[in-house]
Parts: C-alpha cells; structure tokens; sequence
C-alpha cells in the first residue's frame, strides 16, 4: 500500500476518509474542510530538513516516506490486532514510527524541529560559550587570589600599625635610644689616656632615689644639662662653656671595643658632652655624662674607663676640643669619674698647651671646679626625692 493509498497523501483524501469512517467526532471532521486554512499552506510531504541544517536523500529506500511500503512493516501487534485495521490515526502513526525506528529515519526523528533550529542557530557560538565560562571561572579565582593577597596585606598592616603603637606607647615619655653595636671612632683620632685618674663610687645616700632608671624617665637634652651652668666658678677660676651636645649614641664618644660595649651592654640611651675654657684659652675641661640603667652599669662604665685597670683593654673619651687646642690630644691630662645614681660622669681636665702642671695648683682648681658642671643630676635627685616624700 503506497502512502498516498494509506490515507497520509493530500489533505482532501485524508478528510475524505475520516469522514467516510464516520469513526470520529464532529470536532475531528472539521479538519477536512477544504476553508480550515490548511489547503492552501501546509504539505505533509514538504521536507524541513534543510531549514534546519539537515539534509535527506528522499531517492534512497531507507530514509523516503514516499516509497515505503506499509505492508511489509513488522508492527509490534501487542493486542493482536493489526493497527492498520484499525482504522485510526494512532494506529497509523505507531506503525509508521516503529518502521521509521528500524530503517534509520529516528536519527533525525528523535530531535524536535525546534531542537535541531537551536542546535543550528548556535552555529560555533557553544565554542564561544565554553571559552566565556571559561575566563569567567579564571577571573572568579583571580578574584579569590586578590581577596586572599588583600586580606594578607591588611593583616599585615594592622599588625605594623600594633608594632608602631606599642614603640609610641613605650617610648613616648620613656627612654630609648642607644647603641646596639660599638661606633667605630674616626680615622687618625687621638688615644691619649690620662696620666692621673681618680674613680668616686656610687653614694646611695646621695644618689639612692635615682640609683636605676625610672621607666618614665625622659631622655637628656642639652638644655636640660647645659642650659644653667653657661658658666662655671671655683676661687680665681672662672669658665665658659664653649661648646656642647647631647647624643643618642654612646658609643661615639669613646674609643675602645671593650668599653664600648660595657656601655651596650648597661644599656646607655644617650651621653652629654661640654667643653670648658677660662678666658684667657690656658685651661680647658671636657664634662661627659652617660646615661645607664643603673649604678652597678655605670660602676662597670668606670672600671672600663680606667687606664690602669689592667683587667680591661685601653680605651677612653674622645677629645671634642677640636684642632685648635692641643690639650686633650696629647701631652699631660687627668681625670676624675664619679657614679652619680645611673649617671656616670667623667672629667676630664689638662692644660690648652698639654704641658705638665708642676707645682701649679690651678690644674686641680680647674677638676674640682669642673665637677659643679651636672648640677643637672642633683636637680633629677631632688625631684625624685620630693615624689618620694609625697
């Protein structure tokens, strides 16, 4: 039975049948009107494939509606009836579908027109697709990088932020300062020792209420040390303060590795230097005071500072009198230390000339009359001691 025969050919032979079957509703007859509309615009037969980017050999057996022939199909009669017989559309269709099945054609079949239409639209836009979601999951985990790098960085810069708090917190009204390793001195620079050196340990009745450095302690400024003692008098010997600083570097007024880390190791924060003359440039006086932790580091200071303490090596100040004043550089010097509750001070004495003193008492006026320069000491005892009181 060909498929014009079957009752699948033009539209009118198909109404024509239904209604001569009578085995369907009114509602069913309607679709053979010849004015339903589907006269004029629809063929069963028209073949769709090329629209949506298929092709079929309609001359070939295996794929053409046309030449298939319905009485060899093998129905699958599960009720024992022939779906021919039966009359309907169903029936038809069913066997239709499964002869389509066997012979290949449901390779097309089993996609929907509007399927195949998508698949066919997209063309090599699924490439494009793959490589979209592709640069969006790189740009999710580069994201994810630079929010693990950031968050990194803010850790980082709170805990910078805590280090400079705490240093503000510490050392803001407190000490700090100080040399971690020996300065090494300047090339050429002098290493002249005293000739006499006398050494005054601490007094704590004196010096007791400053014997260690309070922690609130604030550093030494040359106001502080020099501002009320321009001048310095003793009988006929009269001073002037010619120059003076104040350092953060202990170790830089002194030569010796051993003595300078004896001030390392009391922990000097900072060290006040003044160079004295009389007024007629005979005398001069270097004053040094060094700021340690406490009197035991300022007596090891001393011991270190000793030309003849043969348990250290040499090693002594540094002569701030500059090049225009031999003394101190060389020739006949003497000096006196004396440990004044953390502080150590040094003095250190000689003529302009560097000639020895002979019978000339004015050389021992000049050490005693030095020795009033840290008034500055006796002042931080006195306020120590009136807290104290309170």
């Amino acid at each position: 039975m060909s498929r014009a025969e079957s009752g699948f050919g033009r539209k009118k032979r198909r109404g024509g049948s239904r209604r001569a079957a009578g085995t369907h509703t009114e509602e069913h007859a309607d679709y053979g009107r010849d004015d339903d509309g589907y006269d004029q615009d629809y063929d069963p037969e028209e073949d769709f494939s090329a629209e949506y980017g298929h092709t079929q050999d309609r001359s070939g057996d295996q794929d053409s509606y046309e030449e298939y022939d319905y009485d060899d199909a093998d129905y699958d009669d599960r009720d024992g009836d022939d779906p021919q017989a039966d009359g309907t559309v169903g029936g038809r269709r069913g066997g239709r579908r499964r002869s389509k099945e066997k012979r290949g054609v449901g390779r097309v079949s089993a996609f929907s027109a509007s399927a195949i239409k998508k698949v066919s639209v997209l063309g090599d836009r699924p490439n494009q697709i793959v490589y979209t979601l592709a640069e969006q999951s790189k740009r999710k985990r580069g994201t994810a990088v630079l929010g693990m790098l950031l968050g990194a960085f803010g850790i980082a810069l709170v805990a910078l932020l805590g280090v400079l708090a705490y240093q503000l917190v510490s050392g803001g009204g407190g000490t700090s300062g100080g040399d971690q390793s020996v300065v090494a001195p300047p090339d050429g620079h002098s290493t002249l020792t005293p000739e006499q050196y006398r050494f005054q340990e601490n007094d704590p009745e004196v010096f007791g209420p400053i014997d260690e450095r309070p922690a609130e302690a604030e550093l030494m400024t040359e106001e502080a040390v020099f501002g009320s003692v321009g001048e310095l008098e003793l009988g006929d010997m009269q001073l002037e303060l010619r120059d003076s600083a104040v350092t953060d570097s202990c170790t830089s007024m002194v030569w010796g590795d051993e003595l300078g880390q004896s001030l390392i190791d009391g922990d000097c924060v900072n060290a006040a230097s003044g160079v004295y003359t009389d007024s007629d440039n005979e005398y001069v006086a270097q004053v040094t005071l060094f700021d340690l932790a406490d009197s035991e580091a300022a007596t090891d200071a001393a011991a270190a500072l000793d030309p003849t303490n043969s348990e250290t090596d040499l090693g002594f100040l540094l002569s701030q009198t500059g090049g225009d004043i031999e003394g101190l550089q060389e020739g006949y010097s003497q000096a006196s230390t004396q440990v004044m509750g953390h502080y150590l001070a040094v003095f250190w004495t000689a003529k302009a000339d560097g000639s020895e003193p002979g019978d000339d008492s004015d050389l021992a006026t000049l050490d005693v009359a030095s020795m009033s320069a840290f008034s500055f000491v006796y002042d931080e005892v006195v306020a120590y001691r009136g807290e104290e009181g309170e």
